[in-house]
């Protein structure tokens, strides 16, 4: 805006604390998936998205090399009919590159209901540039991405870069226990996690190995169930 004095990133600042102190309390919807560790032998992961037990979408991640970069895309498409009428939809495709454990670039768009959100970033000096609805920002080089729940250090960290929004959020992490599992491959034994953030809350499931095996979200009141396909 003409004769503005807002300062984007100071603004994003305030923003990212704001939401931080309310991450245990606010339950959203975003991409809650698991993860693999960093390093270890990636396969291509899909998921069915069940409401009610019913098919309403799916949610993918794919992996391939280019030289030393990890290039990983982000693919998230879900449609919730009730009465023949479109009660929430949700769509995401991100392509984002990883070089030694460390994000180098990512370009996102998603709609989210009908709002639509694009977000760009890449790596500038000792800081992640990462420009969302709210402007640029800039963040710490070490952090994860909202969609790299595929990384098993996503439970160790507090913070991750949002790529849906843009800034950096607040992340808290709650073991709840083992559980049996049901995949394509057979029952297995799994960890439960309660993953909140901001943007979005749910619960993520991994094997012994670290795979993702199965996922929980919440949005509006009502759960959905991510089911491994393959």
């Amino acid at each position: 805006m003409a004769g503005s004095t807002r300062h984007p990133e100071k603004l994003n600042r305030r923003r990212v604390l704001e939401l931080a102190s309310v991450a245990a309390t606010v339950p959203l919807f975003g991409a809650i998936f698991p993860a693999r560790a960093h390093g270890a032998a990636l396969h291509d992961l899909r998921f069915h998205a069940l409401y009610q037990g019913s098919p309403v979408g799916e949610h993918r991640v794919g992996f391939r090399m280019d030289g030393d970069r990890l290039v990983v895309t982000t693919h998230i498409d879900i449609t919730i009919k009730i009465l023949f009428f479109t009660a929430f939809h949700f769509s995401h495709d991100a392509v984002e590159v990883w070089r030694a454990g460390r994000l180098e670039s990512v370009e996102s768009t998603t709609d989210d209901n009908g709002t639509r959100l694009t977000v760009t970033g890449a790596t500038t000096g000792d800081a992640f540039r990462i420009i969302g609805e709210d402007g640029p920002f800039l963040a710490a080089p070490q952090l994860l991405t909202t969609n790299t729940l595929w990384d098993k250090r996503l439970l160790r960290e507090s913070r991750m870069i949002d790529v849906q929004h843009g800034g950096e959020v607040g992340l808290v992490v709650k073991p709840l226990g083992g559980e049996r599992v049901a995949t394509p491959r057979g029952p297995v034994a799994a960890r439960h996690y309660q993953i909140i953030t901001p943007n979005y809350a749910g619960s993520i499931f991994f094997d012994g190995d670290g795979h993702w095996v199965k996922g929980l979200m919440e949005r509006h009141g009502e759960v959905l169930e991510y089911a491994l396909a393959s």
